[in-house]
């Protein structure tokens, strides 16, 4: 199944001169700490893919406390010019069950050319505005071109609140960290890779 993925990956790398493959979980697999805004690790989760027929899917498990499975996200994902983008997801949660949404959201996208690739849409009611766009980072101690993508979601409670959120991605490691921030609030590391060595030092550059 991962070989099927990779192909469907491939090709479309060599069409579109877009090398999803290097930046959207190269290994496969990955797995990364969720912390909350103290740096203590909520949970654990794990990035992998599969297919069937036609279509591929990206999973998404979530783990806590003793390795229990408290909720799984399956994205259908297919590619769109510099984009991936799911049009189905699955969403199991250990208290509420199984729901199907058919939002289109963007997985991961590179920017056009150089210059910024920006995006609007929306997830289960929040309004999602996104940007890609190339960054220089500090990354095993070295000065590295990566992928920034901000996300600026709105959603509604009891008022309106802003949920901004920044992930990093190198080429040939993937995802490495993201941050997360509310209504302007300070800004924390909400998931990050679980390799240590590819974490520690990293930072955005000028």
């Amino acid at each position: 199944m991962l070989l099927a993925v990779a192909l469907v990956f491939a090709y479309v790398c060599k069409a579109q001169e877009y090398h999803f493959g290097d930046y959207v979980y190269p290994f496969g697999c990955r797995t990364y700490f969720s912390q909350d805004s103290d740096g203590k690790t909520t949970s654990i989760s794990q990035f992998s893919f599969t297919s069937q027929y036609f279509d591929n899917y990206l999973v998404e498990e979530v783990y806590v406390g003793l390795g229990m499975m408290s909720a799984k996200t399956i994205y259908r994902y297919h590619t769109e010019g510099n984009a991936v983008v799911s049009d189905v997801q699955i969403r199991q949660n250990a208290l509420t069950g199984t729901t199907q949404y058919q939002d289109k959201i963007t997985l991961f996208a590179f920017p056009n050319n150089d210059k910024p690739y920006t995006w609007s849409e929306t997830d289960r009611g929040d309004k999602i505005s996104g940007k890609s766009e190339y960054v220089y980072v500090k990354f095993r101690n070295e000065r590295t071109k990566a992928i920034k993508i901000t996300e600026m979601i709105t959603f509604s409670t009891d008022k309106v609140h802003k949920h901004q959120r920044k992930s990093y991605w190198v080429e040939g490691f993937g995802r490495i960290v993201t941050y997360e921030s509310i209504d302007g609030g300070e800004e924390h590391v909400s998931s990050r890779i679980d390799v240590d060595s590819l974490f520690e030092g990293f930072a955005e550059l000028p």
